[in-house]
């Protein structure tokens, strides 16, 4: 998972629900950077009836819908100051920051 990709929400939790986000919705990730173990993700309403909704969503709480395949270089212009160490993608299951760095020890443990 990476910026512009199209995400699904995997469990309801109340920091969702509080925004009208529930599970099996399909949003876009807006930021290319994970902030707090997170990609801020939109949602639009479907029926055009509210705005859409931008809100955080834990990593461990996203599936992968569609890859939009953004390239590295269009990551990196989207991350503020164009940092490379920023951690800013989703790859079998490790957080990883252009460079290839790793933020988590064991795949899927987003905390390890």
């Amino acid at each position: 998972m990476k910026f512009l990709d199209r995400v699904k929400v995997l469990r309801d939790k109340k920091e969702y629900n509080d925004f009208g986000i529930y599970k099996g919705m399909v949003g876009t990730i807006l930021e290319a950077e994970i902030r707090t173990g997170s990609f801020f993700v939109n949602f639009i309403d479907p029926n055009m009836i509210e705005d859409d909704i931008g809100i955080p969503i834990d990593i461990e709480d996203l599936e992968l819908v569609e890859d939009r395949h953004a390239s590295d270089a269009l990551i990196l212009d989207a991350i503020p100051k164009n940092n490379p160490s920023w951690w800013c993608k989703v790859e079998d299951g490790y957080i990883l920051n252009l460079k290839g760095e790793r933020k988590n020890k064991i795949p899927y443990d987003y905390n390890s």
